[in-house]
């Protein structure tokens, strides 16, 4: 493939030694080798994979963030990691290829353990370009976990996606999250390798539906559980998805169906049948006010109990606030993380399993996005 033609961007400085692509192995091989011979006590370097890890970003803007996150999350999981930053539109058709290593640092400042990392800058609308590039550099017999920044294109293919294990996203990104969604199920229900989904939007929620399920734990708050009327949640700008799912999940939980007649976008009406869950319940997403930190906050109405769950305003916790029918008021507080994308990604990465809460919510959040 021709390189000459491609563009430099300051970006690249981030990505490494630049190498050609049929050459990536063997320099990835001396990288590791450098730097032994330095003493007969020289501490040998562990090369270190348990996963393969791809993002894949069509915005070459982010390259220097990606770089960055990539840097962050192989600092603390075991993998290699593969960067590709693709152009499609461009006029140019090539690639170029760039490796390094990520190492953790002993006491006496020596590498220990190290990571590989092989970043490609992609060119073109190259038909399989994406999927030969990344077939080929991936550590054998390992999953491969596809951190898809941005919106589907034409470069998600079947002999792509039906290859993928894990495929990471981030649905607050998509302006129309329906219709991506709904690429997403057709190209599951037509692999022969069905891949897990991980919503960054629904991994957000872990320590919000922790805090939840703790409320609701109690004898005090569970005898009112029949008694619940109403569900408000709010969301800060850019986290509409997110008080998507936990509408989606809160139902699921209450093992309650959505009625379509009586729920709008933004105000929902719940039903239930079942035996100890309440019959009707409605359900507000709305705005978070600006000067609120956090990205989501919900309250419970059940009869004279409320509860309140909001990220704490000066300090990183979540807090919760249970005011009894007794006027006693009682409060929890449970450790908030911070939501960058590599704690997102490394959480994915330290869960594994097959996600099935997310699989099982799904449905109900492709209905809500109807309303």
């Amino acid at each position: 493939m021709s390189t000459t033609s491609l563009p430099v961007l300051p970006a690249f400085q981030l990505l490494g030694q630049p190498v050609e692509i049929s050459r990536i192995e063997k320099e990835l091989q001396n990288l590791f080798l450098d730097g032994s011979d330095e003493g007969a006590d020289q501490v040998g370097v562990a090369r270190a994979s348990l996963i393969n890890l791809a993002l894949y970003d069509e915005d070459q803007e982010n390259l220097e963030y990606d770089a960055s996150v990539l840097a962050e999350i192989t600092s603390e999981s075991a993998c290699r990691s593969l960067l590709i930053s693709a152009a499609p539109h461009a006029d140019a058709t090539g690639a170029k290829a760039w490796v390094q290593v990520h190492c953790q640092i002993d006491k006496n400042g020596r590498k220990t353990v190290c990571t590989e990392q092989i970043s490609f800058y992609l060119a073109g609308n190259t038909p399989g370009l994406v999927r030969n590039i990344v077939f080929a550099h991936l550590d054998s017999d390992l999953p491969l976990a596809f951190w898809w920044r941005g919106e589907f294109s034409d470069a998600f293919e079947h002999m792509l996606y039906s290859r993928i294990d894990r495929l990471i996203f981030d649905s607050e990104a998509w302006d129309m999250p329906r219709n991506q969604f709904l690429r997403l199920l057709d190209a599951q229900e037509e692999s022969s390798s069905t891949f897990v989904m991980h919503d960054f939007a629904f991994t957000r929620l872990n320590s919000v539906r922790h805090a939840i399920a703790n409320a609701f734990d109690r004898p005090a708050v569970a005898n009112y559980l029949t008694s619940l009327k109403k569900v408000s949640i709010r969301y800060a700008d850019g986290f509409d998805m997110s008080a998507n799912y936990l509408a989606a999940w809160l139902a699921h939980r209450l093992e309650a169906s959505l009625d379509r007649s009586q729920s709008s976008a933004g105000k929902m009406k719940l039903f239930s049948h079942k035996r100890g869950m309440p019959s009707e319940v409605m359900v507000e997403i709305e705005p978070l006010s600006e000067d609120r930190k956090g990205f989501v906050e919900v309250d419970f109405q059940l009869g004279d109990v409320r509860i309140e769950i909001s990220r704490c305003q000066t300090r990183e916790f979540l807090r919760t606030l249970t005011h009894l029918a007794s006027g006693v008021v009682e409060e929890d507080w449970l450790p908030a993380k911070k939501m960058t994308d590599a704690t997102l990604v490394g959480d994915i990465l330290n869960r594994a399993g097959h996600n099935r809460t997310h699989s099982m919510v799904m449905p109900i959040v492709q209905e809500i996005l109807t309303l």
